[in-house]
């Protein structure tokens, strides 16, 4: 069964029920004030999506967003991938910031 989104044109709250596709276009009950006068609306689609599906969707952006030996594309391309991933991206920097500590101590060596 599908979820549908509604608006209530009495109190103009928005709401969502899970119903049979018959029932979608018959009166809803608004569950804020109880009025059936509401208007279906068009509802947003969700992807689920693996993590390994958002790795490849970012590496196939990669393609177009410069020279992956560039440390600022790079640093760009992780903040991006973290916020993908939904982890913090200010751990990703530190972890940057560490190895270019590293490589700039081994060049002065």
């Amino acid at each position: 069964m599908p979820l549908y989104e509604y608006r209530c044109l009495k109190c103009r709250k928005r709401f969502s029920k899970l119903l049979a596709i018959a029932q979608r276009d018959a009166p809803q009950a608004c569950p804020a004030c109880g009025a059936t006068e509401s208007k279906r609306l068009v509802s947003r689609v969700a992807r689920l999506r693996s993590e390994d599906q958002m790795l490849d969707d970012l590496a196939d952006s990669m393609e177009f967003a410069g020279d992956p030996d560039d440390p600022k594309t790079m640093r760009r391309f992780m903040r991006e991938m973290s916020a993908a991933m939904d982890e913090d991206p200010y751990e990703m920097e530190e972890i940057f910031e560490e190895e270019l500590a590293a490589e700039s101590a081994g060049d002065d060596e």
